[in-house]
């Protein structure tokens, strides 16, 4: 339920269309070995991983151009300010990376003014490896964009996991009682399912992991952006990007 999502901190928005951008395409063509990835692949142990950040031909620029970089204006992007306060301590799981939803703040400058691509990378499962997992882990990143390029029909598994909730600007965080979790003192959490032809957007500091593949394959780029002003961003204020 995508209104869910948003009291949880977390977007689902449809990619640019196909004349713009062919999910397909570069799921097949960057989902495949290249010589500057062959040797660290070759056992299928893990997921396959390969660092776009080079690909001469990717439309990098495209994203934030489009309903993607609307979406991080609007829920996003004018938060930082509190984003850089908080830096999501891992002893609060329930701490907000943005600004409180009463605080009026002015309108955000163009997101490709503010924001910088830091990192990108292809990651592809499929059940020959023996492990398709990825561990819980925050992201080097003050907004995350995971886009869903191809997903086969029979996929079973493979969400992701978040943990905790984040508030979004505009949006009524979810009930404060959810993320004290139930039972034995557990966390709260929620799981997110990979549709091919949209992505999740996260703020880099909200804890989550992928669990298990079971049945099926699929490709996913993951955006990785921080703040331009490096006193805008959360990023540096977190010591550790692996959770517990």
């Amino acid at each position: 339920d995508p209104e869910t999502l948003l009291k949880y901190g977390v977007v689902k928005v449809k990619l640019p269309s196909q004349a713009e951008f062919d999910c397909e395409k570069w799921a097949t063509e960057l989902s495949q070995i290249s010589p500057l990835n062959i040797a660290g692949y070759g056992d299928n142990e893990d997921a396959f991983y390969r660092n776009i950040m080079d690909e001469p031909d990717f439309p990098f620029e495209l994203f934030l151009s489009s309903e993607i970089g609307e979406v991080i204006s609007k829920y996003f992007l004018q938060q930082h300010e509190q984003q850089k306060q908080s830096s999501c301590e891992e002893k609060d799981q329930s701490s907000t990376c943005c600004a409180d939803e009463e605080k009026k703040e002015d309108q955000p400058s163009d997101v490709k003014e503010c924001l910088r691509l830091d990192d990108a990378f292809c990651i592809h499962y499929n059940t020959e490896q023996d492990d398709t997992t990825c561990a819980k882990h925050m992201d080097p990143s003050d907004i995350t964009v995971n886009m869903c390029l191809e997903k086969s029909d029979d996929v079973t598994g493979s969400e992701v996991k978040f943990y905790g909730t984040q508030s979004l600007q505009h949006i009524k965080k979810a009930d404060e009682n959810l993320n004290k979790g139930a039972g034995q003192g557990e966390d709260f959490s929620f799981l997110v399912n990979q549709e091919q032809g949209y992505a999740t957007i996260h703020y880099g500091c909200h804890p989550h992991e992928t669990i298990p593949l079971k049945r099926g394959r699929r490709t996913n780029i993951v955006l990785t952006y921080c703040y331009k002003d490096e006193s805008k961003s959360g990023v540096a204020l977190r010591t550790c990007y692996a959770t517990s």
